[in-house]
């Protein structure tokens, strides 16, 4: 009995199974319906928006068509918004998104974006003239009209600390700055700039600099990644970065020249020794690393350190991006070569100086002594951070103006070396009247020089540590030291917290190593 139960279940099971098709293919799908359902935006001038006739336009619709060119079926085009796109996306009422969508990692867990990236562009804000508002710093605490869905309102939250209202559509973010409920509209940039040019927005201007630089993806639906329509139309983006395709678009919509697409197509573009493209997909069908956006490669498609550091940002928040970004690790370790140098210099040039000073100060020199005595109090009064500002934007721009320029670091060496050896020089002159004896006074030979100096150590050893740690006022003049690379990283990573312990384990590194030399110094002079 038993047995016969279990055959009729397999039978009915057999039946059942036949009279189930098979899940077909998303692109066969498509290409069965007889078009691509694109969603678009149709309020984002110029890449979605509607003509006189009511036709959607722009870089995105141009997109689209060429992506269902590619599919080989017409496109059928659908108006979203930020707030909805990926919705719809989710529930399979459109194919794909092309709709000024940026590629993050919040955004990959929900879809699937194609790579290579077909756009970047970053945030900016659209300002009353004379708000007074001249960089994102002082936007702190104010508000800010944005859009519902919008990539940049986090981060304009979180590192700006910036409140933001979210509004459904540009619409109702563009009147809400002209009724008055904010101070700002924070937006795409490239928006924005065309909104200016309309003619629309007089009184209103855009001068801030772009922050939050991110790429825009086309994305389909989470189950299709690593499928036909995956690869179909990655390959389509990437032939067109290749022939210039999206360039050509960026001019036919009058957009400004994006950083993005002129590297992107240099990337992309790029052969072997052999003649074949680098950027090629590997026999599972996967682009090389170097090709894409590394902020965005997960740790299980990494190796080495790398690898680890991707997964401790999974798992912790904590984004170690010096580690796994070459651009952020070859920034950062340019900055510290520059900082190393820059104390190396400002120690020396401190030490030098200060006993040249202070040895002339020592023998009272005639009209020399009382300069400089005279200049080492100014230099000691005076900030170095007024110094660097005074003598970099004041005396360098008036020698701008005559056609000379001065060099960023060879500025902060001199100044910060003279603001030390001030110091040093009274330490020296004090400890040389000491060493002379009987209202003496010291020659300038080595061994005369060596018992000064076994009296004002300490006080030389301090000055050396404090002005190595304030090498990082330099990144006020634009120098790409060890500060100035950090702050960069911060501005495009947000990842403050890492960075500024980080930078603050690489100072504590150079004090030891200064502290560690100068001890030395001591020891070597105490056995002598």
């Amino acid at each position: 009995m038993t047995a016969r139960v279990g055959v009729l279940f397999l039978a009915v099971a057999c039946c059942l199974a036949g009279t189930v098709p098979a899940m077909a293919d998303r692109l066969d799908e498509i290409r069965a319906r007889g078009h691509l359902i694109v969603g678009v935006k149709g309020d984002y001038q110029p890449f979605g928006v509607r003509d006189e006739t009511g036709k959607l336009v722009g870089y995105d619709i141009d997109v689209a068509h060429g992506l269902a060119e590619a599919v080989g079926v017409p496109a059928r085009l659908i108006p979203v918004t930020s707030a909805n796109r990926l919705q719809k996306l989710a529930r399979g009422e459109i194919d794909v998104v092309v709709a000024t969508l940026g590629d993050n990692r919040s955004r990959r867990r929900l879809v699937t974006m194609i790579e290579p990236q077909y756009y970047g562009d970053g945030a900016n804000v659209l300002l009353r003239q004379g708000s007074g508002i001249t960089t994102w710093e002082s936007l702190r605490g104010r508000t800010l009209c944005s859009v519902q869905g919008s990539l940049w309102n986090r981060p304009a939250n979180e590192r700006l600390l910036v409140e933001t209202v979210s509004l459904n559509s540009t619409r109702e973010a563009a009147l809400a700055l002209r009724n008055g409920h904010c101070v700002g509209w924070l937006y795409d940039e490239v928006n924005l700039l065309s909104a200016l040019a309309s003619g629309d927005w007089d009184g209103f201007e855009v001068t801030l600099p772009t922050r939050f630089v991110a790429p825009w993806a086309i994305a389909i639906r989470k189950e299709e990644a690593g499928g036909r329509l995956d690869r179909l139309l990655g390959d389509k983006v990437a032939s067109w970065h290749r022939d210039g395709y999206l360039q050509e678009l960026e001019k036919k919509w009058k957009l400004p020249p994006s950083p993005y697409l002129r590297h992107a197509r240099e990337v992309w573009q790029r052969k072997d020794g052999a003649g074949e493209f680098v950027c090629r997909r590997d026999d599972d069908g996967n682009w090389p690393l170097e090709c894409r956006e590394r902020a965005l490669v997960t740790s299980q498609e990494l190796g080495g350190l790398t690898a680890i550091s991707m997964a401790f940002k999974e798992s912790t928040g904590l984004d170690l991006s010096p580690v796994y970004d070459p651009l952020d690790r070859s920034a950062f370790l340019y900055g510290l070569s520059l900082t190393v140098a820059l104390s190396v210099l400002t120690v020396v040039g401190s030490v030098v100086f200060g006993a040249l000073f202070g040895w002339v100060m020592h023998r009272r020199i005639p009209v020399a002594a009382p300069f400089l005595h005279a200049f080492c109090a100014v230099l000691r009064m005076t900030p170095p951070l007024l110094q660097l500002y005074v003598v970099f934007f004041g005396i360098g721009g008036i020698l701008f103006a005559y056609g000379f320029t001065l060099d960023a670091f060879s500025l902060a060496a001199v100044v910060l070396s003279l603001y030390a050896a001030s110091s040093n020089a009274v330490s020296f002159s004090l400890a040389a009247d000491v060493a002379a004896r009987d209202g003496g006074s010291l020659g300038f030979s080595l061994n005369e020089l060596r018992r000064a100096f076994d009296l004002c150590q300490a006080a030389i050893a301090g000055n050396s540590i404090n002005i190595v740690k304030a090498t990082g006022m330099a990144s006020t003049l634009a120098l790409p030291e060890l500060v100035h690379a950090s702050t960069a990283i911060i501005a495009e990573k947000g990842n403050d917290g890492v960075m500024m312990n980080l930078l603050l384990l690489c100072y504590f590194a150079l004090v030891f190593a200064t502290i560690w030399l100068l001890r030395g110094w001591e020891r070597r002079a105490q056995q002598t």
